[in-house]
This record gives structure tokens, sequence and C-alpha cells, in this order.
């Protein structure tokens, strides 16, 4: 249109009107053009932010990580272990894996396979495979790597060797540490060798059934001193000799053969030890009075005199002694759970729904003869993913760390305390992503222990396993691809901009020459 208008322009002045029509048509769309370009730029700045701080997902992180939130490098994770983070130095240092160690870690992926994963609390049970390690002031946790293959067969790590634990790994989301082995315990370092030294440490006589007499005795040596032999020697009150006992050893505790003193009365046990510097006797510490006694028995133990301390009959049972294994308490702990909306039929079997009631009944059995106090406590983080408590029974439900307790209860022997609560499954079922670092959080399960571990199967949307597969599936592109695509569509941009411009600038100089009588 606008060469149709500009070729019949000398012809018929009066199209100047319809050009002037025209260079409004063209502000116009310049002024479009121009708001484009602006929006296409902020657009670019934000996709920038996107690029250089990438999104992460929004159940990332996990009390059970060593770094929360994970690390970006080797030297990110070595300010945390240099501040002591998380307490992660000092697990590094009881299982003997230095700093150097850390620092020489490289980039790779690994799999599952015959390796442990650590973290900072509890998540299996111990009949799952996960063990406990007590590094000084307090304790981490580690069981096998495939637990938890939910999350994928491939993990990014930082892996290094360890002269005392081999190979290991730091996982970059979450700094959680991974082993090829389950941990070695540390020697104890030797103290240095003192000057050769012996002494006779002590004597110790036990009467046992009235007339039974058992010798030990003790000594110290240091520096490359040898002991050769212990030398016991009773005599009576008279001061003769009725006993000598010689063991020919080298350790530093023996015990002499046992041998009858009929005789009521006082006797002197004297203990002398042959060692490379001599012999050696103390007088206060190596020399032992004993009485045997005239033959009275304990009632509830006939091996022990009546006077004995330990003469005393079980608290609820007169007739087993109070030091007899059998005179104790033995809880044994179970849990069980029942689908209240799918006919009663346990929840471990049957795949649960959006709004289904599950009844869970924990159970705490005094097996032995004895009364014992015990705590009845429920964790129940995990359920309460998928679901909200809407009978407690009677405990009481702590909002910050998901417990439900009953408080101390006393168990009598041979009798059991049960407890019952009822959950009810959200509706409808969160859409919330499996956790990165703790891949049991919103896995579609419900899963607690008390004893026994109850696992209940939890139908999730199908969006959530569509997304989650989708998501998995999609192709990876960094930053270089997203700078190219902005980088295209500002080009486009700014083309059709200046072309607006460069029209508008034509008209102004044809309308122009117009006026003047140039055309």
């Amino acid at each position: 249109m606008f060469r149709k208008i500009v070729s019949n322009l000398a012809f018929s002045p009066a199209l100047v009107s319809q050009l002037s029509f025209y260079a409004r048509r063209l502000k116009k769309e310049e002024l479009t053009r121009r708001l484009g370009l602006i929006f296409t730029a902020l657009a670019l700045v934000v996709q920038s932010l996107a690029v250089f701080s990438p999104p992460e997902a929004a159940n990332a992180s996990s009390s059970a990580d060593f770094v929360r939130g994970g690390v970006s490098s080797v030297s990110d994770f070595l300010n945390y272990y240099d501040r002591n983070s998380n307490n992660i130095k000092n697990v590094y240092n009881s299982l003997g894996i230095t700093r150097a160690e850390i620092a020489a870690a490289k980039k790779t992926t690994i799999d599952e396979s015959s390796r442990y994963n650590w973290s900072m609390t509890s998540l299996y049970s111990h009949a799952q495979g996960q063990r406990s390690w007590d590094y000084g002031s307090g304790k981490v946790f580690y069981r096998p790597m495939k637990l938890t293959q939910q999350g994928g067969d491939k993990h990014p790590v930082y892996y290094s060797h360890s002269k005392t634990q081999g190979w290991f790994a730091i996982k970059i989301d979450c700094g959680n540490l991974i082993t090829s082995k389950p941990p070695v315990k540390l020697p104890k370092e030797e103290p240095p060798m003192p000057t050769p030294s012996a002494t006779c440490q002590a004597v110790g006589v036990t009467i046992t059934n009235r007339t039974l007499v058992e010798m030990r005795g003790s000594a110290v040596v240091s520096g490359g001193a040898k002991i050769s032999k212990y030398t016991f020697v009773v005599t009576d009150s008279t001061g003769k000799t009725v006993k000598t006992a010689t063991v020919n050893s080298s350790q530093t505790t023996v015990g002499a053969d046992s041998f009858e003193l009929g005789s009521p009365g006082t006797y002197k046990v004297a203990l002398t030890v042959a060692t490379s510097l001599g012999n050696k006797t103390n007088a206060s510490s190596c020399v032992k009075n004993l009485t045997i006694a005239k033959p009275e028995v304990c009632p509830y133990n006939p091996q022990l005199p009546p006077n004995s301390p330990d003469c005393q009959p079980c608290p609820e049972n007169p007739d087993v002694w109070i030091k007899d294994e059998r005179c104790k308490a033995d809880v044994i702990n179970t849990k069980s759970g029942l689908n209240l909306t799918q006919g009663n039929i346990s929840a471990s079997t049957t795949i649960a729904k959006s709004g289904d009631k599950i009844s869970y009944t924990v159970t705490a059995k005094n097996q032995g003869i004895v009364s014992q106090k015990t705590t009845i406590k429920e964790e129940l983080k995990d359920v309460l993913e998928y679901a909200t408590l809407i009978d407690t029974g009677a405990g009481t439900f702590d909002e910050t760390t998901k417990t439900l307790s009953w408080g101390e209860v006393n168990i009598t022997a041979g009798r059991e305390q049960s407890r019952t609560f009822v959950v009810q499954l959200l509706d409808p079922i969160p859409l919330t992503n499996t956790g990165t670092s703790d891949e049991s959080s919103y896995d579609c399960r419900m899963t607690n222990t008390f004893g026994n571990t109850i696992e209940v199967n939890v139908e999730c949307p199908q969006e959530k396993v569509v997304i989650e597969q989708t998501v998995a599936e999609l192709p990876k592109t960094g930053p270089g691809e997203n700078m190219i695509f902005a980088g295209t569509l500002l080009s486009v941009v700014v083309y059709f901009y200046a072309r607006s411009r460069q029209l508008g600038k034509e008209v102004r100089l044809i309308r122009h020459n117009a006026v003047a009588g140039g055309i």
C-alpha cells in the first residue's frame, strides 16, 4: 500500500491525505513495537535470572542431611567441615577421614549397589539394615543405599579414598557421606613405654558354697618388665601354711585353681609375683584375710552366705533370686494397622485411597516376671505427609516433632498395654514431589515403626506420577541454549522495531517533498 500511494502521488496530489493517514498508522505501529522491544528485554532479564539462579525442588532438603540444600563444590563442603556444621567434622574425625582426603575428592556419578548411605537422623529400622555410629558427642546412622533406590540409580558425588575407611564419597544434593562398606573402628593409640617397673597390684579371694575358695591375683608391669609366675600362700590364724598355689603365667591377671577349706576360722592369703625385676609383694593390697563361716546358706541362693547383700528375693516372685536371669522385665513392642474404610483389612496389604481411615494399634508387652516402666510414643512424620490425625486415642500430639505420646506407663509382669489412634488420608492426595535427599518423603507410602515397621501404600494422583516421570525424561538444557533462544527472539523484535522507524522516516520525507512541490 505504501508503494502504491507513493507511485501515484505525482499524478494525484490529493493522495497526500492518505499518506498522512498511513503515517499515523505507522507511528502507532512503531509505539507498539517499541513496547514489544521493552517487554522482550525484560523477559530476557528474567530468563537470565532463571539461568544463573536455577529453581530447586520444593522438597529438596531434609533434617537427615549432613548439609541442608547440598554442596556446590569440594571447597563449599570444606567450609561446612571447618565450621563443624551439624558436627560433620566430629563424624569424619571419628572415622579417621582427614581433611586432606576430603580435599582430594573428584566429581563423578555412582550407582547404589553394595554401598552405604549415612544420615543425621534415623530413617529405617534395625531389621531393614540400618545401624548407628557413635562419634563421641552424638550418633549418626547408615544403611544400605538400595533402601532408597526410588530416586534413581545414579547419584552425583565427590569421591575420594581414606586410609582407614577405604573408598568414600560426599553426596552433592545433601552432603551426606557414602561408604563402600560398614565403618571400621579406629585402633587405640598405644602410650609410650615407661621406665621398666613391676608391682604386685592386688589379691582377691572369693568364697563360694561356704568352703570353696577361689583366688585371683594381678600385677602391673611396664617398660619391658615381665612376669613369670604368681605364688599364693594361705595361712591359718596361728601362722601355719595350709595351702600354696603357684600359677606360671606372664599375664597381668590370673586365677588359681579353687580348693576346699573345710575348717571354719580366719585365714590370710599373701600373693608374691615373680618378675624380671625380682619378687614383688605388697603388704596392703596383696595380702587379704578371709573367714570360713559355719555352714549356713542363703535361702534364695545356696551358693551365698545368708548375710550376703545379694541374698534377696525377686521383688515380685519370692521363689526366685534377685539376680536370677528370670528376675527382669522384657518389654516387646509390636504394631498393627487396619484400613477401616475398606472393611477393617490389614492396611499394609491394600492401597489406601483419599479419605480412607486407618487405625493403628501399638502394643508394649512385658514378657518378664517383674514390672517395667516404659514410654509409649509413636513418630508420625512420614504418615502425616498424606494423612491427618483424627483420633489421638487419649495421647498427646507434639506438632513440632510430629510425635504422639501416651507418657510413661508401668507394665506388670505378663501384662501388656495397647494404644489405638486413627488417621484419615487427605482428600485430595497431595501432588508434592518425592524428596530429593530424603527419598522416603512423599514417596506414595506411609511408613512408621514401633518395634516392627508398617508400610501403607497410598494411591497417589496420576498427575504426580506423570509429572515425575516426565520431568525425569525431559532433555537437559543448560545456560547456553537458553541464552541463544533469548538472543534470537531479541534480534527479531529489534528488526521489526527498526523497520517501523525507517518507514516512518520515509513517510515524513515524502510528505515534506509533496508540500514543497518536489513531487
